[in-house]
């Protein structure tokens, strides 16, 4: 294995792009510093704006592993990426990220031996929850989790929701806040890890700032009990400044968004909806504004400016989503 592996990569809008912060993120981002670790080899990235690029610089030699950005359906013919470097013998790796899709890199001959390391790894139990995780995040927007994300949760759901129960049911008490809303904003946080930390810097299992966790009284971010009672104080505040003509459970979504990235950039949403003649009360509407916050077309006429405005709106689809799936694990358990 070379000291350096050179990984080419396709900027896309999930699988590699810099959000509005200037970081680079992604599916494929995230998961190359996870295999990064895993290898204990350093990595050097070089990136291309086209797929047609991404194929010629790997067909000339100036990368060690491909990452296309694409999905690939079981159902359909290999598209002509694959079949180009599989007829090479390429080795490949492949993700099963649903129950019809998979991912793909592709690997120099040469890496044949990190290939059969990476495909082991890739077969554990922590990688698979590694990608299934990745693919929530970055995915879930698209539409209703798929089997394969449900069996995720599930496992969750029998490992780690038990020793956490309690503390959302007295968060749930405490601010009058339905506790498995509080689980599946959790889950979605941090996958129910109170170690869990991001790029960013938050952490525990409501992943707070530490500005945010200072203003509701939290000394311990790793600690669970502190991380789910102040990131259901912060949660309840915000609801608090919704706007009183947001109905439920719009308003529900509305402070899920502001939790995600600030009260101010919702109200400047809400904003964009209003000069458009729509109704800035409904959700609906909002989850088609929020991603405009990031076109300069929109954010220079606004107060509170920039905003990665496509993030929440995958947020509070997720954890629509997760809520929905833990009510019918709930449901069953009480059969």
């Amino acid at each position: 294995m070379p000291a350096t592996l050179t990984v080419l990569v396709q900027e896309d809008h999930s699988f590699y792009y810099r959000n509005e912060t200037d970081d680079w993120v992604g599916f494929n981002h995230e998961l190359i510093d996870t295999m990064q670790r895993h290898l204990a080899v350093p990595v050097e990235i070089k990136r291309f704006t086209s797929q047609e690029a991404l194929i010629q610089a790997f067909a000339a030699g100036q990368g060690d592993i491909m990452c296309p950005a694409i999905a690939l359906n079981r159902a359909s013919p290999d598209p002509a990426l694959l079949a180009a470097s599989e007829h090479q013998r390429f080795p490949t790796l492949r993700m099963k990220v649903s129950d019809e899709e998979d991912f793909v890199w592709v690997l120099r001959r040469e890496l044949s031996d990190a290939a059969a390391l990476l495909k082991d790894w890739l077969h554990t139990t922590r990688s698979q929850l590694v990608v299934a995780n990745l693919y929530s995040k970055y995915f879930a927007h698209l539409g209703l989790l798929n089997k394969f994300d449900l069996v995720m949760l599930k496992s969750r759901y029998r490992r780690d929701f038990p020793r956490y129960r309690a503390l959302f049911e007295e968060a749930g008490r405490r601010y009058d806040v339905d506790p498995l809303f509080l689980a599946a904003m959790s889950y979605q946080e941090s996958h129910w890890d109170p170690t869990a930390t991001s790029y960013t810097g938050v952490r525990g299992l409501m992943m707070l700032t530490q500005d945010t966790a200072a203003a509701v009284g939290v000394t311990d971010r790793a600690d669970p009990r502190q991380s789910v009672l102040g990131g259901t104080k912060y949660l309840t505040q915000i609801m608090k400044q919704i706007d009183d003509e947001v109905g439920r459970p719009d308003d529900n979504y509305y402070a899920l968004a502001a939790y995600n990235v600030g009260l101010g950039h919702v109200q400047d949403a809400q904003e964009i909806v209003k000069r458009g003649g729509e109704d800035h009360t409904l959700w609906s509407n909002l989850r088609d504004a929020l991603p405009l916050l990031s076109k300069p077309a929109y954010y220079t006429t606004l107060k509170y400016g920039k905003a990665r405005g496509q993030e929440p709106v995958r947020y509070v689809d997720s954890i629509r989503n997760y809520y929905s799936l833990l009510s019918q694990l709930e449901t069953k358990d009480d059969r």
